[in-house]
């Protein structure tokens, strides 16, 4: 396996082709590191948050897509899936540096879905709800109970396998005309009123 720091330029440039050479081709790259960091725009360490958030959420996603470019295109099934969040489809109180880099997630994918089209090179992203992972561990088990509870039509915190299946999904030679599409995958949350 390989470990890479998608912030770093240099990293990221390095071990794509490496992947891609151990493997003899790239199909399918899946844009999925994420942080969450939350603050208040008044707060004085908001620019660290922000330009972090940015690096990890959004441009890291350019990063590695373009250093996957020049495989993909030699494929005859080339897919990208971006790996947003539901917070690109809402907001939550001092989310902005995470909303506003999901968000851009979101732009990234209709805008590269428009412009690798003519390649045959689908762009599409997922939009993770509440789901069961490293980021909402610290989350007690009843607060995630009230809240599935409250604002998921399915009443639950998903698993990451959940998440897995609607990715893989966009890679299959079955969504093959499939592209710029943002899929939510959050139990009917963003759908849910009340």
């Amino acid at each position: 396996g390989w470990v890479m720091n998608v912030a770093d330029d240099a990293e990221v440039a390095r071990v794509v082709p490496e992947i891609a050479a151990a493997f003899g081709r790239l199909d399918i790259v899946v844009n999925n590191a994420g942080i969450s960091r939350f603050a208040p725009i008044g707060a004085d360490d908001f620019m660290a948050h922000w330009d972090i958030s940015v690096s990890v959420l959004l441009t890291a996603h350019v990063r590695v897509i373009r250093a996957a470019l020049p495989f993909l295109r030699k494929s005859d099934a080339a897919r990208i899936v971006n790996i947003a969040s539901t917070e690109a489809l809402g907001a939550t109180k001092y989310g902005s540096p995470y909303t506003a880099a999901k968000s851009g997630v979101v732009g990234l994918t209709r805008s590269l879905a428009v412009e690798l089209g003519p390649e045959r090179i689908t762009v599409n992203c997922i939009c993770p709800g509440p789901i069961n992972t490293g980021m909402t561990a610290g989350i007690p088990e009843e607060h995630k109970a009230i809240f599935a509870r409250r604002r998921v039509a399915l009443q639950r915190y998903a698993e990451p396998e959940e998440v897995a299946h609607g990715t893989l999904n966009f890679c299959l030679p079955a969504s093959q005309y499939i592209t710029g599409a943002v899929l939510p995958v959050d139990g009917g949350m963003t759908i849910k009123n009340a």
